[in-house]
């Protein structure tokens, strides 16, 4: 099969070609890092059976400053992505979220995922989804400029020996997913183009006070959590993969404290 992965320069979309091929696929980055962009050619796209569309804006309080760019990249990017596949008689995998925060970003994601199934329903377009949990792995990007995903942010925090952020009372829950295990379940979607969901989480609720207690444990730190107020567009909440779709796989995504421990260490000394 031959699969082109938007945003394939990315953290998950390097993590899909990487799965992608070592299950034997042919797959290739449609990024604009290479000069490509869902809002322009998508003439890169040739020759590819099915599409991972993982390109688009991230970001919770981020995108309260930038909703129109966040709109045109999520929503009429996956649009553009989709009337591509249905012209070229192509599958379409898309990347989902639960619907936790009433933020930007997750109406974004929750218009894409619907017009998925619009196009699905209404040209027969092979889709699928994979709804992503809280996933973590070497070389997620982190600092000025980047969204402030979780565990980056505590690990350099912890290794610089400042408090820890953690926003709100440290209660609300996570699904800690390796982006090993993300990357695999979009590529076994490929297989699936009936519309179906795959969660791509554990099924193990993790604490942001656990995790923080962990990171500290792992690296030595002294430095304790400073409590912040929650950001705009985030509430807390207790999330955790219910198991939607696990019954077409023969594996499932696996909780391991010795790969989080793995990945903080790996942010020590960060490339």
């Amino acid at each position: 099969m031959k699969i082109a992965v938007t945003g394939g320069s990315g953290f998950l979309g390097q993590a899909t070609i990487r799965a992608a091929e070592a299950a034997g696929h042919g797959a290739w980055s449609f990024d604009r890092a290479h000069g490509n962009d869902i809002l322009g050619d998508l003439g890169a796209l040739a020759g590819a059976d099915v599409v991972v569309h993982l390109a688009g804006m991230l970001g919770t309080s981020e995108l309260f400053d930038a909703p129109e760019s966040a709109v045109h990249a999520n929503v009429i990017g996956t649009l553009r992505v989709l009337r591509w596949c249905q012209e070229h008689d192509a599958g379409y995998v898309g990347i989902t979220m639960p619907p936790v925060f009433p933020s930007v970003y997750t109406a974004t994601k929750v218009c894409a995922d619907r017009l998925a199934t619009a196009w699905h329903e209404a040209y027969g377009v092979p889709v699928a989804h994979v709804r992503a949990f809280n996933a973590y792995g070497p070389a997620q990007k982190w600092g000025p400029g980047h969204p402030q995903k979780i565990l980056p942010t505590f690990a350099r925090a912890a290794w610089e020996g400042r408090p820890l952020p953690v926003w709100g009372d440290g209660e609300q829950t996570m699904d800690l997913v390796h982006t090993d295990d993300v990357a695999r379940m979009l590529v076994e979607a490929t297989g699936h183009g009936d519309d179906v969901t795959f969660d791509a989480g554990t099924g193990v609720a993790v604490t942001v006070n656990e995790l923080a207690r962990a990171v500290l444990d792992f690296t030595g730190s002294n430095a304790g959590v400073e409590h912040l107020p929650m950001r705009k567009g985030e509430t807390p909440t207790r999330i955790v993969a219910e198991g939607e779709g696990w019954d077409r796989l023969d594996w499932k995504p696996e909780h391991s404290w010795e790969r989080v421990a793995e990945v903080v260490e790996w942010y020590r000394s960060p490339a």
